[in-house]
């Protein structure tokens, strides 16, 4: 048997047993589009946060903690700049780790994170998820805990400079309950590193006051010590001081510094007292979420096509035994 015999007796004997070939791949696709509508069906919430802060601080914007946060005075969102290190701070592992830790009253006074391993394991099997054992060390859980959230956790940054917050689980209740606490834990985190940078501007500018200080009374003594020392002419035996130009011009510039820092410090001991930074969430992680699910389109076109390949090897399963043993031989 040839190739070309082969393919004609492939070819006339899938044709002869067409109704079987279509039958089967229906049967296949009608299973494969059950198996897609029984699948884990997963709840995804959406939030949007907007930075809002009290107060106009320029220097912000331009320092280190400034860029991280997006605390710029011009715009109140997130700049292109410090989008990438506020979505890190949302999905960082210090954040995931606070959410995964904290415990639930109202649900038998367990951490997110054994609610979360306790209900993947409830959707665990075939295109579901994968069980997972439940650690006895607490910290086990909460490292379990946090892989499960980051599996679930999307944030990025809108071309408006808003954060977009989103998080899936087949829980909605959990979704809720994991999205708002989220929200507090950036929230929490995003204020704290901001205080903190109010605390370091003002502890810089004092010092820089100090120094300048320091500065000024050293020049002073000098210059005293100079109208002290003075020497006498020959004739006449007149007095005369010695000359203190250049340290004058020296004393000037510094005090110059000087008032300049005072006003820095002033300012930063305002905005250490009066800045209250917080971020308001436009958009709540509320009911009705978006669902994903697998798609029951996609999973019955592979149904169909798999059952095509599966009955064209049954019906022409004689003549491609007997091709290859001829092959063989």
């Amino acid at each position: 048997m040839d190739n070309t015999q082969f393919l004609k007796g492939i070819i006339k004997r899938s044709i002869k047993f067409s109704w079987t070939i279509i039958l089967i791949a229906m049967v296949f696709g009608v299973g494969f589009y059950f198996l897609a509508k029984k699948s884990l069906v997963k709840y995804i919430s959406r939030a949007t946060v907007f930075p809002l802060n009290s107060t106009s601080d320029n220097s912000i914007a331009n320092s280190a903690i400034g860029s991280v946060l997006g605390l710029s005075s011009d715009s109140k969102s997130f700049s292109s700049e410090a989008s990438i290190n506020i979505t890190e701070l949302a999905t960082s592992r210090r954040t995931s780790e606070a959410v995964a830790s904290l415990k639930v009253k109202n649900l038998g006074n367990k951490n997110i994170a054994q609610l979360l391993i306790e209900e993947n394991n409830l959707n665990s099997g075939f295109l579901k998820n994968k069980h997972i054992k439940m650690p006895e060390d607490s910290l086990d859980i909460i490292n379990t805990g946090v892989f499960i959230l980051r599996e679930g956790l999307a944030a990025k940054v809108s071309k408006t400079g808003v954060l977009e917050l989103g998080f899936k689980n087949s829980n909605p209740k959990l979704v809720k309950l994991i999205s708002y606490t989220f929200l507090d834990k950036i929230s929490e985190f995003y204020i704290l590193l901001k205080k903190e940078k109010a605390q370091v501007d003002y502890d810089f500018a004092a010092k820089k006051v100090d120094s300048l200080l320091i500065a000024l009374r050293q020049i002073d003594k000098r210059l005293v010590k100079l109208d002290e020392t003075t020497f006498f002419a020959n004739e006449g035996l007149q007095r005369y001081s010695l000359p203190k130009l250049n340290l004058a011009q020296e004393k000037e510039a510094i005090q110059q510094q000087y008032f300049l820092a005072v006003g820095n410090r002033e300012s930063a001991a305002y905005k250490l007292q009066k800045e209250t930074p917080i971020i308001k969430i436009l958009d709540n992680p509320e009911p009705p979420y978006d669902k994903e699910q697998k798609s029951k389109m996609i999973y019955t076109a592979i149904g169909l096509i798999l059952g095509t390949i599966v009955a064209m090897l049954l019906v022409n399963w004689k003549i491609m035994m007997s091709y290859i043993r001829k092959q063989f031989n």
